[in-house]
């Protein structure tokens, strides 16, 4: 006997996601690696001298600019994902993100 009724053990099967849920999921677990990357201390110099001293202001919009246009192209190329990879790649790339933030702090 089992315990899962019907239509749930048919959705398992299918447990995509697609669209927009699945193409920005993948955009902002990218987003996150790209903003931890502008730490970086030449990217912050030429981020500075781009808006005459302030490369937080830049930063932020280059992360949001490569997080939609990241959204939209996968979700344009109709990228699928199973949810729990997705999540999983989410708590990876945020993972590996503060370890390299951790990593830089430590080193500079």
């Amino acid at each position: 006997m089992s315990v899962t009724p019907a239509s749930d053990a048919a959705a398992t099967a299918t447990d995509d996601l697609k669209g927009p849920a699945a193409g920005f999921g993948l955009a902002a677990a990218i987003a996150i690696l790209i903003n931890t990357l502008l730490v970086w201390e030449p990217l912050n110099a030429y981020m500075a001298s781009l808006v005459g001293g302030d490369f937080w202001r830049t930063r932020g919009v280059a992360a949001v600019v490569a997080f939609f246009a990241l959204g939209y192209l996968f979700t344009y190329q109709k990228f699928r994902i199973d949810g729990f990879r997705l999540a999983a790649l989410l708590a990876a790339a945020s993972v590996v993100a503060g370890g390299g933030l951790v990593l830089w702090f430590a080193l500079v």
